[in-house]
């Protein structure tokens, strides 16, 4: 039987309790000085499937989660909009983005 895999968020401290009501298990308090640390240290981790981390917190410690990717192999990292701004955002640009440096040249649709 295949090992199921997890998925840990890193979320502002406040926002803890939302993601547990969601009925994630496995979220982390952090702020933009404990984010990168934190990172590191999950990605080494062989029984998790991703790393979710709120785009605010992302955005203040100035993490580029899509080249966190391109380092080995791990759980793929990326971000929860959790603010207005990124609520509003079109998805479609990181997509974009992300799909480029996957296949290593920008498609048009």
């Amino acid at each position: 039987m295949p090992m199921l895999k997890e998925i840990v968020v890193l979320a502002k401290p406040e926002r803890v309790p939302f993601y547990k009501l969601l009925g994630l298990q496995n979220v982390v308090p952090v702020d933009k000085g404990t984010v990168a640390l934190k990172i590191g240290e999950l990605k080494t981790r062989k029984d998790l499937a991703a790393i979710l981390v709120e785009e605010s917190i992302a955005r203040e410690a100035n993490i580029d989660v899509l080249s966190l990717n391109e380092k080995g192999l791990g759980p793929v990292i990326t971000t929860i909009p959790d603010a207005k701004p990124f609520l509003e955002a079109d998805p479609r640009n990181l997509y974009a983005k992300f799909i480029s440096r996957v296949i290593g040249y920008q498609l048009g649709v």
